[in-house]
């Protein structure tokens, strides 16, 4: 009985996630004219596997900066002797309010590794914005 109780809230729970609308981000990084070139190109790809992770999570993505219904998410990505760091906040297009922010570090393994592990990060506060 617990069994078929407990499928039954699952069901559900996935049927009402479902149903409920898809988030919809626009991500707006800062300047990055005065950073070196290796450093752009670290924050490009930061951003591509930002975007391709929202979108994995069911998310949208978007450009278009009067989506008055998305939530503006601000990252800048810090780059350590040793380790990358993350800083993301997180408010709405509407009114400009404040949601949240995510600071995240990651250390000791290569780039991609490192930055792998912090974009996940991020993202899964993200949703909690």
């Amino acid at each position: 009985m617990r069994t078929r109780l407990t499928l039954c809230a699952l069901l559900l729970s996935g049927t009402f996630a479902a149903a409920s609308p898809r988030r919809t981000y626009v991500v707006n990084w800062g300047t990055t004219h005065e950073l070196s070139a290796e450093d752009r190109a670290l924050i490009e790809k930061c951003d591509r596997q930002l975007r391709a992770e929202l979108l994995r999570r069911g998310a949208t993505v978007t450009d278009r900066k009067d989506a008055r219904t998305a939530i503006v998410l601000r990252p800048t990505l810090e780059v350590l002797p040793q380790g990358l760091k993350l800083d993301m906040i997180g408010m709405r297009n509407a009114d400009k309010k404040l949601l949240g922010s995510v600071s995240v570090k990651a250390g000791g393994a290569s780039r991609d590794a490192q930055l792998r592990a912090i974009v996940k990060h991020v993202c899964s506060e993200a949703a909690e914005f």
